[in-house]
């Protein structure tokens, strides 16, 4: 008896272990979450826009550069015993001085692309010249100066801060301008050109 109650047990335990499927995900399963991942990733890249990040950080470094240049050259010529063509156009033999940020170097002692010697202010420290992120024919800073005013140009990249190039009292709407005067870089017809 006992032999035929563990035979019997024997036969249930073979039954329940053969009768258990393999457990898995079928082909049809496998591509509808792919095809659902697919869906969101693009919807999520849509949203993000990766490319239009990148270009607004580099747009929010091109503003800060500005900003900060704009603050230091104004502080020297506040703090200049000479006149304001010393200060803005300190190495330059004649008026209009320019000078660009793809050519000229980083040297902020008057000899590099902004002309104005920033080297020996107390207040305001710049130990050297910023450059535009991308740099190149296209994106990068432009300086100018006469005897008594001045003015930096860049092209902003990123539609959301495009709108501050039309809206910086400046004479050109494709380009971000700050200064003391701001039509001294035109396109065409300026002192000086971008």
């Amino acid at each position: 008896m006992k032999i035929l109650r563990k035979t019997a047990h024997l036969r249930v335990y073979r039954n329940l272990i053969s009768s258990k499927k393999p457990s898995g995900f079928t082909l049809v399963e496998l591509l509808v979450v792919i095809a659902i991942i697919a869906v969101l990733a693009a919807v999520i890249v849509l949203i993000i826009n990766p490319l239009e990040l990148t270009r607004r950080s580099r747009d929010a470094a091109r503003l800060t550069d500005l900003s900060n240049l704009q603050q230091a050259i104004n502080v020297a010529v506040q703090e200049a015993t000479t006149s304001g063509a010393a200060i803005l156009c300190k190495s330059a033999g004649a008026y209009p001085c320019n000078g660009s940020s793809h050519t000229g170097t980083r040297a902020s002692d008057g000899t590099g692309w902004v002309k104005a010697d920033l080297s020996a202010q107390k207040s305001v420290s710049v130990p050297t010249l910023p450059i535009d992120p991308i740099n190149d024919t296209a994106k990068h800073y432009t300086y100018c100066a006469d005897t008594d005013a001045w003015e930096i140009n860049t092209a902003l990249e990123s539609d959301q801060l495009k709108v501050k190039m039309t809206s910086d009292g400046g004479d050109e709407d494709d380009k971000y301008e700050v200064g003391s005067k701001l039509d001294l870089i035109m396109a065409t017809g300026g002192s000086c050109t971008y």
